[in-house]
């Protein structure tokens, strides 16, 4: 007798894995009720992530190197904070953004529900540890400028603290999802994952309204309200800079640094308020209406998905020190200037 194998041609297996692959995404639209965009939108889609990924990972790579070349910059309470800033700005876009990238360069997710829960964690948890990291830099910066006679407590040991206490709040803030308080699930257009805002479960209800409560009202609220204050203290220190510069020199010199903190901090509220709004306003929205339009989704979803690259660019753009310390570093083109005014 003769053995004989039958070999399948190659086009035929790869006919048969690209219809498995088609008949497992269209299992996945049925299930979790997706919306798919179009090729196009999913190439847009792709291309815009690749494009704020790269500019994210560069830039907050960039502000790590910064630092952590020079030991004296790295141990400022302010630039601790931006340190942490800029670690969990590059976990987004390091752990969160190749998920969601790839499967829109596929036109479908391609890693799983295991790997939908880990996308949606890591991201999220990094966005959460982003935001508790700049509402404390806000109230370190409203320290600098309206009560800089308490600026000496917010020493290394107490902002090792509050880094801390980040992380915590963002683990205790994205870990309900995990065990049974809503779950980590699709984005209507299929490519993405997040919470699983329109389960209409009251535990699933209380816990939305928690989060934008906690993730959006209160930052805004207090970020805006520290703002306020330091544009007056601002108002009365220069009203008051004549008399200064006569009597101290050096009180008046310190006095005129107060703005550039103030200009930051109202740049990177403004960023906030109109990157997270319209998500915050969808996802409160899907929990009354399943059925909103995908490209009112996506749109949003895409807009939050770049806070991570902004962080590093508003901080050169708006911040002289930090401009030089980077040329210093990167194109020695002068001496190292320390980051002591954020």
């Amino acid at each position: 007798m003769s053995n004989e194998t039958t070999e399948l041609p190659s086009s035929s297996l790869s006919d048969n894995v690209t219809s498995t692959a088609y008949d497992e995404w269209q299992e996945m639209i049925r299930r979790f009720n997706i919306r798919p965009l179009t090729p196009g939108g999913y190439l847009g889609c792709a291309i815009y992530l690749v494009t704020i990924g790269l500019v994210a990972t560069v830039g907050n790579a960039t502000t790590l190197i910064m630092f952590t070349r020079n030991q004296k910059l790295r141990r400022k309470p302010h630039n601790m904070l931006i340190i942490n800033l800029a670690v969990s700005d590059l976990g987004i876009s390091v752990f969160g953004y190749p998920f969601t990238t790839s499967s829109c360069f596929a036109n479908r997710f391609l890693w799983g529900t295991v790997g939908c829960k880990v996308q949606g964690f890591t991201t999220f948890f990094f966005a959460m540890a982003d935001m508790y990291t700049l509402t404390m830099l806000s109230v370190y910066r409203w320290v600098a400028v309206c009560v800089p006679q308490h600026n000496h407590r917010l020493n290394v040991s107490v902002t090792m603290k509050v880094i801390a206490g980040t992380w915590i709040a963002a683990f205790l803030t994205t870990a309900p999802p995990l065990v049974g308080m809503s779950t980590y699930t699709y984005e209507p257009f299929g490519t993405s994952c997040t919470i699983d805002w329109d389960d209409p479960e009251p535990l699933n209800v209380f816990y939305v309204y928690l989060l934008v409560f906690v993730a959006y009202l209160i930052p805004v609220v207090q970020r805006s309200n520290e703002l306020l204050r330091s544009m007056k203290q601002i108002k009365h220190q220069m009203l008051t800079l004549g008399e200064a510069e006569e009597a101290n020199a050096n009180i008046a010199e310190n006095k005129v640094t107060c703005p550039c903190r103030v200009q930051i901090s109202l740049v990177m509220v403004a960023v906030f308020i109109v990157i997270w709004s319209p998500y915050t306003f969808v996802c409160v929205w899907a929990i009354y209406d399943a059925d909103i339009p995908v490209w009112l989704n996506t749109l949003p979803t895409m807009c939050a998905k770049s806070s991570c690259m902004l962080n590093p660019v508003i901080f050169y753009l708006t911040n002289p020190i930090f401009r030089n310390t980077f040329k210093a570093t990167f194109l020695r083109s002068r001496k190292v200037t320390p980051l002591t005014e954020n």
